[in-house]
């Protein structure tokens, strides 16, 4: 039992490292673009999920709407994103990835991508599976956690500094 305590200690110090080492190295690697985190998380968004309205993005990255105005302008001026009449709606705006700057300039993640796949490199396929299961579990696990936590916080909310029943 101590044995199992102990492991089960270690990966949630683990995973704290971790989620450490992940933020500062997405925050490192925003500013090696001369971006902020928000601007490399909708980034992010947008390459991996397709184009976006600016409210579905605000949702995703839990920002104010003003607060997505800001991300959006900031990648426009850099070329990295655009706003794009939404061909299902004309009269709605979504905001695509500008593929082709991103995928034409330094890429700092092709580093970290080697080497993971080193890591990778020697487990069997039960063993990546597993990892996957894990990672899986792990994310539904922070975003559950991560829209309590907002839900939380939006109940409790008071503008004048107190908390509200």
């Amino acid at each position: 039992m101590a044995e199992r305590a102990d492991l089960i200690a270690r990966l949630t110090d683990l995973g704290a490292l971790d989620a450490t080492e992940t933020a500062l190295f997405q925050q490192a690697a925003a500013a090696r673009y001369g971006l902020g985190i928000s601007e490399m998380k909708a980034l992010d968004v947008l390459m991996r999920e397709g184009p976006q309205t600016a409210g579905a993005l605000a949702v995703k990255l839990n920002l104010t709407t003003g607060a997505i105005t800001g991300v959006i302008d900031r990648l426009e001026r850099r070329s990295i994103a655009a706003r794009r009449p939404d061909p299902s709606d004309r009269r709605r705006v979504v905001v695509e990835a500008n593929r082709e700057t991103v995928l034409g300039g330094e890429n700092v993640y092709l580093g970290i991508g080697a080497a993971f796949e080193r890591l990778y490199a020697d487990y069997s396929i039960e063993e990546l599976e597993f990892l996957a299961r894990h990672v899986e579990a792990a994310i539904a696990i922070t975003r559950e956690e991560r829209a309590r936590i907002v839900a939380d916080g939006r109940r409790t909310a008071d503008p004048a500094g107190g908390e509200s029943a």
